[in-house]
């Protein structure tokens, strides 16, 4: 069963233009538009973590890893790599898997351990008991 121990980071930021134009041409062999690169940041890392802020830009195809944009609090994003996805998952079986949708080596926990209290994944009428 999997844990919920903190919250996500969430600091925010916007992908400047160059760094757009970057994320596109770090795989030029694969297809992509502007409009598939995520250009306002949210740093989905566990709360209170230490160091640079870090959003997934552009997902690529294959195993080769995902364009991820880092930041300083309270600065633009200065840079976009491709970072390894994370390799870990929940253990559970079937249905009840979940995979870490964050990079190789990221400081705190894995993101299937913590909630983001920004992002409702069961819409309200969805829910046991709510009426609608």
């Amino acid at each position: 069963m999997s844990r919920h121990t903190g919250q996500v980071c969430a600091a925010s930021a916007d992908l400047p233009l160059q760094l757009l134009l970057f994320a596109l041409e770090i795989a030029p062999d694969e297809p992509g538009h502007p409009l598939e690169v995520v250009t306002q940041l949210r740093c989905p890392l566990e709360g209170g973590h230490l160091g640079p802020h870090l959003d997934l830009v552009r997902a690529l195809d294959g195993d080769r890893g995902d364009v991820w944009a880092r930041w300083e609090g309270g600065q633009e994003p200065r840079a976009v790599a491709v970072l390894a996805d994370c390799t870990v998952d929940n253990g559970l079986p079937g249905d009840a898997q979940d995979a870490c949708t964050l990079f190789l080596g990221h400081p705190g926990g894995h993101g299937f351990t913590f909630v983001d209290a920004g992002f409702d994944t069961v819409p309200e009428a969805d829910r046991a008991g709510t009426a609608p």
